[in-house]
């Protein structure tokens, strides 16, 4: 799934086609940069599934460009619809000690200069162009929605890290 429809579009043409069981399924959600008229806030969005249909779940940057409103509601649906032992595999842009260090020394690849301590942004005009959230507020937001970190976070080397697994950091969530 996806708001944006050309890449469905174009994942439905050259992989559903020849592996069928793939589906690929545009969703109508608004976004001011990928989907500015899409029908349904992100926000209030309510996913079309079953409660714990999920075994597996994967967000590939997809919390880096929504606002934290939007982040809290998709965060309570994937606790929906996640199953007991079910695994989320999400990534953000988290700003923590770390990350403000490497930020000091110059080895930050992204600069999110604007917004506050909870959720920071690179563009005035288009914040879901890029966001990053303070490491603390996704954390509180996991237990809001009684959800927790399945191992530790695994951090990618867009903050400067040399050590990371992928450019963006990388959260295993499962239920609490």
């Amino acid at each position: 799934m996806d708001i944006h429809k050309a890449s469905i579009r174009w994942c439905q043409r050259k992989i559903s086609r020849k592996h069928p069981n793939f589906t690929f399924v545009h969703i109508d959600v608004r976004n001011r940069v990928y989907n500015p008229n899409g029908k349904w806030p992100a926000e209030r969005y309510i996913f079309p599934f079953e409660s714990k249909c999920f075994d597996i779940i994967l967000l590939k940057s997809v919390f880096t460009h929504m606002r934290p409103d939007e982040v809290d509601n998709y965060l309570e649906q994937i606790r929906r619809f996640l199953s007991d032992k079910g695994r989320c595999l999400a990534t953000f842009f988290l700003l923590n000690q770390e990350q403000e260090k490497l930020r000091n020394e110059g080895l930050n690849k992204l600069n999110f200069n604007l917004g506050d301590e909870t959720w920071r942004y690179m563009y005035k005009n288009r914040p879901e162009a890029g966001v990053a959230y303070g490491e603390d507020c996704i954390l509180e937001l996991l237990f809001k929605n009684d959800l927790a970190l399945g191992e530790p976070i695994k951090y990618g080397t867009w903050s400067g890290r040399c050590d990371g697994m992928s450019y963006q950091d990388m959260l295993l969530i499962c239920k609490a």
